[in-house]
């Protein structure tokens, strides 16, 4: 129980001395991490085999966008945890639009692996989409306690 306390006591004395908050700069590096596991483990197991098929030219290309598209916007939502993480000033509405984003990216995950494959297993992407934010909210929850 000490070893419990003498850690939070650690995470909070960072937090009042620098106000970064440890959660929602965990939520950022995990979603840096999603963001290594797409580009470097979705696109060999789903572009590569989308490029290769009888796919029309066109088909691939929008397929090429929509997939460089999430990437951007990966990279942009990693960033803006990042930033919430350190910079208390716009904390709440990044947070609040990244995780709004990323919980309904997770329902979609949730919903057509259910729905079209009859599990959550081929597609687990969703167990990020959903740990990113409650991390992240976990992050605001903390802020709001602290500066009651």
């Amino acid at each position: 129980m000490q070893h419990t306390l003498a850690y939070g006591n650690f995470i909070n004395e960072i937090h009042e001395r620098n106000k970064m908050s440890i959660p929602i700069l965990a939520a950022s590096a995990l979603s840096f991490l999603t963001l290594i596991a797409h580009i470097f483990g979705g696109y060999p197991e789903i572009m590569v085999p989308v490029l290769a098929s009888e796919l029309t030219p066109y088909l691939k290309a929008i397929m090429v966008v929509i997939w460089d598209a999430v990437t951007v916007i990966i990279t942009i939502n990693s960033l803006a945890l990042l930033y919430a993480a350190i910079k208390p000033q716009h904390r709440s509405v990044l947070v609040t639009l990244v995780s709004a984003q990323y919980l309904l990216w997770g329902g979609l995950f949730v919903y057509y692996g259910l729905t079209m494959l009859g599990s959550l297993w081929p597609m687990p992407q969703w167990i990020a989409f959903f740990l990113i934010p409650a991390l992240a909210i976990f992050g605001l929850w903390l802020d709001k306690k602290r500066t009651k």
